[in-house]
């Protein structure tokens, strides 16, 4: 029994030293973040831990107690860690406390509470909320339409406009009259209709100048790629009718397999002009090739008489003008000449025969 005095005794001295208001000045008018700073400068870290474990277990015993509650807070605040190290939600203490005090008559400390919250959590859309019941349960409706028209400014600067919206329906909610209020959500409703068609466009842009982007870079990869299959293609020599004919032939595989790109054209002037020389080449060919026929035609006729005047001649009994005769044919028979192996075995006899009887 001894020791639960001195527990409690240890706890009243803890919320006397965190809450007790300057001397001549009331419990109700002490400002509770001045309590909250002289907390965070009085105070170590840790005496606030020892502190709080102490008003902790007391809460668990007497969870109405305001003044310990209040005190719990107050080193919260003071001393971050403590949220953390006894998993305590300010927000939701905060609010159960301000509630305890509006009941108690504390309202100016209760809003007061709920505003120093707010400041330590920004974001806590329900202690917020709480803030704006108490202020209109106060009849403070200008201030509170005040305030959240500034925080509504506030998320516009930011580029929030959902958030803004919320806060302008709000104001709605607490003074439905205010006309302006419902203008002003639909002008930042139309804005928002305006920014998404400008995104959408500057997005339908930037797609389609990826996709330029894309297909130029493939169609210069592809025309480098072109090129360098020109610049392979073998060279043509003016008079060498293989050169051009295989000049050629490079060019018709590179037409179609790549079809189109930007040098083809003077590369199709060039194939047109070497089908043009290629045409007076093979024109010259053939008649070389036709004059060369003529004169074999004619060689082989000139050996075929000689060959039947030698044979006359032997016939005759003339040998040695049979001779120059068959001599004769040989000179004008090509290689080929159908009669040139007799012909030479005939020369052969007739020059031993002229030798032996010499």
């Amino acid at each position: 029994m001894g020791s639960k005095t001195q527990a409690e005794l240890l706890v009243d001295d803890v919320v006397s030293a965190l809450t007790d208001p300057p001397e001549g000045q009331t419990h109700a008018g002490s400002d509770l973040r001045a309590q909250m700073e002289r907390a965070a400068e009085d105070v170590d870290r840790r005496t606030a831990m020892t502190f709080a474990g102490a008003l902790v277990d007391s809460l668990c015993d007497d969870p109405g107690n305001t003044r310990r509650l209040e005190a719990l807070l107050i080193l919260g605040l003071a001393h971050p860690a403590i949220v953390k190290r006894y998993k305590i939600s300010l927000a939701a203490e905060g609010r159960r406390l301000a509630v305890l005090l509006e009941n108690a008559g504390e309202t100016d400390r209760a809003r007061g509470l709920l505003e120093l919250l707010l400041k330590n959590e920004p974001e806590a859309r329900e202690v917020e909320r709480d803030l704006s019941s108490l202020m209109r349960r106060e009849g403070n409706l200008e201030e509170l339409v005040e305030r959240l028209m500034r925080n509504a400014e506030e998320q516009v600067e930011a580029g929030h406009p959902q958030d803004a919206i919320a806060w302008l329906q709000e104001i709605l909610l607490h003074d439905p009259s205010r006309r302006d209020v419902a203008r002003m959500i639909r002008d930042i409703r139309y804005a928002e209709v305006d920014e998404r068609k400008r995104v959408s466009r500057r997005n339908r842009v930037a797609v389609l100048l990826v996709l330029v982007s894309t297909l130029l870079t493939g169609f210069v990869v592809r025309e480098v790629k072109v090129q360098r299959a020109v610049d392979a293609l073998p060279a043509a020599e003016t008079n060498d009718l293989v050169s051009i004919r295989q000049r050629m032939a490079g060019i018709d595989e590179l037409v179609d397999t790549h079809k189109a790109w930007i040098g083809m054209f003077p590369l199709l002037q060039e194939r047109t002009r070497m089908r043009e020389r290629a045409d007076t080449l093979e024109a010259q060919v053939a008649q070389k090739q036709r004059e060369q026929s003529r004169r074999a035609e004619e060689r082989r006729t000139i050996a075929d008489a000689a060959r039947v005047q030698g044979v006359e001649a032997v016939e005759g009994g003339n040998y040695s003008q049979a001779l120059a005769h068959f001599r004769r044919a040989l000179e004008f028979g090509s290689p080929t000449w159908e009669h040139r192996d007799r012909t030479s075995a005939d020369i052969a006899a007739l020059e031993a025969w002229l030798e032996e009887n010499r």
